[in-house]
C-alpha cells in the first residue's frame, strides 16, 4: 500500500481509539456536576455518594484520554508535515489554548474534586466540580474550532513565498497549486472568525450533545448492572433517574443540532451532503433514502426511498432543487484548479474531487439509525418510569431494560464514531476544504513499511490501553461497596 493509504488509515485508527473517551468523559463531567447539586439541594448522602463514584470513573477515562490523544499531536508532525507547516498558524493557536488554559483547568479541579471530598466545603467542592466540567467543555469547544477550520475554513489569508523570495498574498479562495503549497502558509488576520468559522458552533453543538448521550447512556448502564447485581447499593434507583432524564434532554437536543448540521452543510459542504444521500442528478423533489446501496461506477442508488425528503431535510421544502454531485464542485471552483479545460473535461475531472460516496452513504445511515436506536430506548425507560415499573424488577420489561441498560452504553459511542467517520471522509479528497488536498498534506520522509510497522505497534499499545482501562473500571464498578462512599 501507498504512504497516503497507510497515513490515513494510521490518522483514522489512532483518532477513531483516541475519540472513544472524550466524549464519554464530557458527558460525565456534566452528570457529575448535577448529582453534587442535588447533594447540596437535599442533603442526600446518596449523591454525594455516586458523584464520588462517578467521579472515580471519570478520573480512569480521562486518563485514557489523555494518553491515547498525545499520539495525534506527534502525528501531525511525522505523518502530515505538509499540512502542519501549511496550516501550523492556524491550527496551533486553537489547540495551544485548549492544552494551556482548557486541560490544565480540568485537570487542576479533577484533582479538587477527587481528593478534596473531606478537605474543602461542600460548595467549594462543588466550585470544583463545576470548573473541571467547564474545562472539559472548553476543551471541546477549542478541539472542534480547530477541527471546524479544515471543514469551512475562514479568516485567514494564505501566504505564498515565490521564488524570489518576496511574499505574496494570494486571492480570497484560491487553490494553491502543488508547486506552490511547500512554500504556502494559511495566516490568521482574525482569531474570531478563525475559531467560530461558519461550521463551528453547529458542529459543538451537536458533539456536545452526543457527548452528553455518551455519558448519559454510560451511567445507565452502571445503574443497571447496580440495580441487578448489587441491588444493595443506596444510589442506584436516584442516579438512574437521573441519568434516564439526562438522556432524554440530550435525546432531543441531539436531534434538533443534527437537523441544524445537515441543513448546514447545503451550504457550506454541499458535496459531502449529496454525498451522504448517493445524491448525484440535480433535482427538484430529491428523495431520501431508507436504505440502499450506492453503485459507484454507474452513479445511482437502489434501495428504499421516500420522494421529495432530501429536499425538505436540506432546504425544508419539498420543492427546493438540490445539486447533485454531477455538478459539483462548481465549474467556477474546478476552473481555478483546471483552467483552460472545456465543460466536458471538467465533467470528466470531477469525480475526482468528491469523496468515497458509497462509505459516506452507509456511515451517516448507522449514525441516524443508532439515534433512532437511542431514542426508542430512551422512551422505553420513560414509558416504564411513566407506569412505576421501572424499578420494580418483578416485572420482565424492567429486568430486560436495566439488562439492556448494561449493554447500550455502546450506542451513542458507536453513533459518535460513525458521524465522525463520516464528516471526516465526507469532507475528502481535501484536507482543508477546498484549499489543500489530503494526498498533498501526507509525508514524503517515511516509507510504507515504517507507518506499518508503526500501525501494528499503536495498534498492540491502544489494545493493551483499552484491555487494562476497561479492566480497571470494571473492577471499580463490581467492587464498589457502600463503605467506598
Amino acid at each position: 500500500m501507498e504512504v497516503d493509504l497507510l497515513s490515513r488509515i494510521q490518522f483514522a485508527l489512532t483518532a477513531g481509539f483516541h475519540f472513544l473517551f472524550p466524549p464519554i468523559t464530557i458527558g460525565l463531567s456534566l452528570f457529575i456536576v448535577v448529582l453534587e447539586a442535588m447533594f447540596l439541594r437535599s442533603g442526600e448522602t446518596a449523591y454525594r455518594a455516586a458523584a464520588k463514584f462517578f467521579l472515580k470513573l471519570f478520573a480512569v477515562i480521562f486518563a485514557i484520554g489523555v494518553v491515547t490523544g498525545i499520539v495525534l499531536e506527534f502525528e501531525f508532525g511525522t505523518n502530515w508535515p505538509v499540512y502542519s507547516r501549511f496550516v501550523g498558524d492556524v491550527f496551533g493557536s486553537p489547540l495551544a489554548i485548549e492544552a494551556v488554559f482548557a486541560f490544565f483547568m480540568e485537570s487542576v479541579f479533577l484533582g479538587i474534586a477527587i481528593w478534596g471530598w473531606n478537605r474543602v466545603g461542600r460548595k467549594a467542592h462543588f466550585a470544583a466540580t463545576l470548573l473541571m466540567c467547564i474545562g472539559t467543555h472548553l476543551s471541546a469547544v477549542w478541539i472542534i474550532a480547530a477541527n471546524s477550520f479544515m471543514q469551512t475554513p475562514g479568516g485567514f489569508e494564505l501566504q505564498y513565498e515565490n521564488p524570489s523570495g518576496a511574499v505574496e498574498i494570494l486571492a480570497d479562495s484560491a487553490v494553491p497549486t502543488a508547486a506552490q503549497i511547500p512554500y504556502t502558509r494559511a495566516v490568521i488576520t482574525d482569531f474570531w472568525d478563525m475559531a467560530f468559522n461558519a461550521s463551528m458552533m453547529d458542529r459543538f453543538l451537536h458533539t456536545v450533545s452526543a457527548s452528553w448521550l455518551c455519558g448519559a447512556f454510560f451511567a445507565l448502564g452502571v445503574c443497571g448492572y447496580m440495580l441487578l447485581r448489587k441491588p444493595e447499593v443506596r444510589f442506584s434507583a436516584q442516579c438512574a433517574k437521573a441519568a434516564l432524564v439526562y438522556s432524554g434532554v440530550s435525546v432531543i437536543f441531539m436531534m434538533f443540532t443534527g437537523h441544524g448540521s445537515a441543513r448546514l452543510l447545503a451550504q457550506t459542504q454541499p458535496e459531502k451532503l449529496s454525498a451522504f444521500e448517493g445524491h448525484y442528478a440535480t433535482s427538484k423533489n430529491a428523495p431520501l433514502y431508507i436504505i440502499g446501496w450506492v453503485d459507484e461506477d454507474a452513479q445511482k442508488v437502489s434501495g428504499l426511498k421516500a420522494n421529495g425528503f432530501f429536499s425538505l431535510l436540506a432546504y425544508g421544502a419539498f420543492d427546493k432543487e438540490v445539486k447533485g454531485l454531477r455538478d459539483l464542485p462548481s465549474d467556477e471552483f474546478l476552473k481555478k484548479i483546471h483552467s483552460g479545460m472545456s465543460p466536458e473535461e471538467l465533467d470528466a475531472v470531477r469525480p475526482n474531487y468528491w469523496p468515497p460516496v458509497n462509505f459516506c452513504f452507509q456511515t451517516f445511515r448507522a449514525m441516524v439509525y443508532l439515534g433512532g436506536a437511542i431514542c426508542i430506548f430512551v422512551a422505553w425507560g420513560f414509558w416504564l418510569w411513566l407506569f412505576k415499573r421501572l424499578f420494580d424488577l418483578k416485572y420482565r420489561s424492567s429486568r430486560l431494560f436495566w439488562m439492556a441498560a448494561m449493554f447500550s452504553a455502546a450506542l451513542p459511542v458507536c453513533a459518535s464514531q460513525f458521524g465522525w467517520a463520516a464528516a471526516e471522509v465526507g469532507r475528502q479528497p481535501w484536507i482543508v476544504w477546498h484549499i489543500l488536498k489530503t494526498s498533498d498534506a501526507v509525508t514524503t520522509a517515511a516509507s510504507a513499511s515504517e507507518i506499518l510497522f508503526s500501525i501494528i505497534l499503536f495498534s498492540c499499545i491502544f489494545a493493551a490501553v483499552a484491555g487494562l482501562g476497561v479492566w480497571v473500571v470494571y473492577k471499580k464498578i463490581t467492587g464498589y461497596n457502600e463503605e467506598d462512599a
